[in-house]
């Protein structure tokens, strides 16, 4: 490990007329240094490693012009510092200077170069100053994550009402999202073996995976009508609410873009395999595991999947509405949950839905890179005032 200190001298106005740095082998701290020309006998302490001094009078002298040097740091009553630097033999520039303390300026006694001697100009030596290493942080750089989102939606009858307020709240979040920051963003909306016209669920999840996507329709989870049996129509199984089957389709089919992360956004308001089941949860074991294969598929695929569930009456009697409510909801967070989306309820009216997509679209940036030089003690650091040096 190696230690540098800088040092100035001053003019009589306290302006810096030179400057100086020396390198010594060790840590800061405690040290006492004498350095004879050549390492001669006298000499003590750590290696001097390094010494430049630059001034406009002896120009440039380096470590091989040092016929003495003291220096100690420590306790304030000893602390000390003085140098003798020449261009010996000639001895026609130089400067002998010192002692400085940390609160005293020392004296430059002697001081030759260009103009001749100019001992007498009253010129001061400072005690060194520790150099600090030099730290560079560069900001890193904004990264704009690409991002598709599928929103879907359970196109039964109860969601008719909410579907042109929920189409538009979340067109305006989406909108305001996008404004707000960098992104790249594609959007889609479908809807679960339906449509809502007027809306901005125009097309429904098999049309876009058959004709968009080109997926093989026999490759689908969905269910269509004429797919139910008969015992399913009369327990009137919705096909438009297979919310499960619809996230599972979407997550293995849609037409990702390479790269892209993958966001499903699900709006509903019953159970996710055919709508409200007779059971005292009004939900089935069916629905479970409906839940339980669109999470498996949603991590396989790296889909994120947000539930939002809107408002729906489950039943006259106010307990058993609470009850059912209570257990599809939970489904709707577990969904979510696992796959590393959010949950989102009637009663957040989807206020957190923006802040929510701003995360997921927004620009980032990568850490700063934070790079860190040792003070290297060097003729271009003495020299960066311009002047022209004196060859030696």
């Amino acid at each position: 490990m190696s230690t540098s200190y800088t040092f100035r001298v001053l003019d009589t106005d306290g302006s810096v007329f030179g400057k100086g740095c020396f390198t010594y082998d060790g840590p800061p701290g405690d040290v006492d240094i004498a350095h004879l020309l050549g390492g001669a006998d006298g000499s003590r302490g750590p290696k001097l490693t390094a010494f430049w001094y630059h001034d406009s009078v002896v120009g440039t002298l380096s470590l091989k012009n040092l016929l003495s040097f003291n220096f100690t740091q420590g306790d304030q009553a000893s602390s000390r510092f003085a140098i003798n630097a020449w261009n010996v033999p000639e001895s026609t520039h130089g400067l002998t200077a010192g002692t400085a303390l940390p609160g005293q300026l020392g004296v430059t006694s002697a001081h030759r170069g260009n103009g001749g001697e100019l001992s007498c100009q009253g010129r001061k030596l400072e005690f060194p100053k520790l150099a600090e290493a030099t730290t560079v942080v560069e900001e890193g750089e904004t990264v704009i994550p690409m991002v598709d989102l599928v929103v879907v939606i359970d196109t039964s009858g109860s969601m008719r009402d909410e579907a042109e307020t929920l189409s538009n709240v979340v067109g305006k979040a989406i909108d305001s999202a996008k404004t707000n920051c960098p992104s790249d963003l594609r959007t889609t909306y479908l809807g679960i073996e339906g449509t809502f016209p007027k809306t901005v669920f125009t097309k429904t999840v098999r049309n876009y995976l058959t004709q968009t996507a080109k997926v093989d329709a026999s490759l689908l989870k969905g269910r269509t009508q004429a797919q139910l049996t008969e015992e399913q129509k009369k327990q009137s199984v919705g096909v438009e609410e297979d919310a499960g089957r619809a996230i599972e389709d979407i997550a293995t089919h849609f037409d990702w873009r390479p790269g892209a992360i993958r966001n499903i956004f699900f709006l509903g308001d019953e159970p996710l395999e055919g709508g409200l089941s007779l059971s005292a949860t009004g939900q089935d074991q069916e629905d479970i595991e409906a839940a339980n294969r669109a999470i498996e598929v949603a991590k396989q695929t790296g889909t994120r999947v947000h539930m939002y569930m809107g408002t729906a009456k489950f039943s006259s009697d106010a307990a058993k509405h609470e009850r059912i409510r209570k257990a599809v909801e939970g489904e709707y967070a577990r969904v979510a949950g696992e796959t590393s989306g959010q949950f989102f309820a009637s009663q957040d009216n989807l206020s957190a839905f923006q802040a929510m997509l701003e995360k997921v679209i927004c620009g980032s940036k990568t850490d700063p890179t934070v790079t860190t030089t040792e003070f290297c003690c060097c003729q271009e650091y003495v020299e960066q005032r311009g002047d022209t040096a004196v060859p030696q």
